[in-house]
């Protein structure tokens, strides 16, 4: 005859078997003693697999210890634990799930098994991510959009200013995209802002951000820089690789770029100033010469510039914030330049 401990897991198999949720039962050691078909059909494994074993088998690495120790403290202090915790399947892919873990005590108080229910959330984490991106990214060119551009770019100077280091940002306007866009479509002019953005994410080094402003306009986010000059020798690279020729639904086109530079702390200390300097060193490139760039400043201001003269520039910078250095074209104001949608 069967024993009642048999008789029983029976019939918690018939209740428990066929839930949606996955749910593990362990002893008081935190051995396997039972799992349904949803564990099976989510992680893989079957009782067989895994009766006898602890949980660590479906362990995927991403928590570290004190994450463990922290979900054992509450379980011994409140008898209950939930949250979001990555495992490993059998075929050793690793999924976010939900899970909830309960202590299940005997007449005499003492924990006689732990109950675990759990459910994957991958689809979720995936559609939450997909809203992430349509609220962060541009849907052309799976760049940064202003408002997330924003954002890396105060996160950057805050660690600029911990750190002691600089920020470069470069404000990149295409040359002559409009008479491409108008000659041969839109479609192709979509073609070459998506090629353009793939060349920049290239030429550019993993932790900085590029960002598409609108339009033809491109931000790059220069983090970490050590020399205020580095952002010039990433802007001739810009400039190189946007130069080489496109092709486009089997038709050859041209564009260059015109390239702004403007400098964290020197140039500004807020993300408006910064943009707004950077856009008018931009637009003096544009209209003195176009293939090429401008810092805001005086070159000379920015040659011998490092990480350990940022202050040295700050009077300068607060006294000329409302127009540029002297000897400079003054940014004309955007009525006087008209839209961008007119500017080549």
């Amino acid at each position: 005859m069967r024993s009642a401990a048999e008789q029983r897991w029976q019939i918690i198999g018939r209740f428990l078997g066929h839930t949606a949720e996955a749910i593990l039962i362990t002893d008081a050691r935190s051995r396997i003693v039972f799992v349904n078909h949803a564990f099976s059909r989510i992680t893989g494994y079957t009782l067989k697999d895994v009766a006898g074993k602890t949980p660590r088998v479906l362990h995927s690495g991403r928590q570290p210890a004190a994450f463990y120790a922290h979900m054992w403290k509450c379980l011994k202090a409140t008898g209950q634990w939930q949250g979001e915790i990555w495992n490993r399947r059998k075929n050793g892919e690793i999924y976010p799930e939900w899970l909830s873990i309960g202590a299940v005590r005997g007449a005499n108080g003492k924990v006689e098994h732990y109950l675990a229910i759990f459910s994957d959330i991958t689809l979720r984490k995936r559609e939450e991510r997909e809203l992430y991106d349509l609220a962060t990214h541009d849907a052309l060119t799976g760049l940064a959009n202003r408002s997330f551009f924003s954002e890396r770019f105060q996160h950057a100077m805050v660690r600029a200013k911990r750190t002691d280091q600089l920020v470069g940002l470069l404000y990149l306007d295409l040359d002559e995209f409009k008479p491409v866009n108008d000659a041969l479509g839109h479609k192709c002019g979509d073609q070459l802002l998506q090629t353009v953005a793939a060349r920049l994410r290239r030429s550019v080094r993993e932790e900085d951000t590029i960002a598409r402003l609108g339009g033809d306009e491109f931000a790059v986010i220069l983090d970490h820089l050590s020399r205020a000059r580095d952002a010039a020798a990433t802007a001739k690279k810009l400039l190189r690789t946007v130069a080489r020729p496109y092709l486009l639904e089997g038709r050859k086109a041209r564009v260059t770029a015109s390239i702004g530079i403007a400098v964290y702390p020197i140039d500004g200390e807020d993300v408006e100033t910064l943009v707004n300097r950077a856009d008018g060193a931009m637009y003096r490139a544009k209209t003195e010469r176009r293939n090429d760039y401008r810092f805001w400043g005086d070159p000379a201001r920015y040659s011998q510039a490092g990480a350990t003269t940022r202050t040295g520039a700050a009077p300068r910078r607060h006294r000329s914030r409302g127009r540029p250095p002297a000897g400079r074209i003054a940014r004309p104001s955007r009525a006087r330049r008209g839209s961008r949608a007119g500017r080549a």
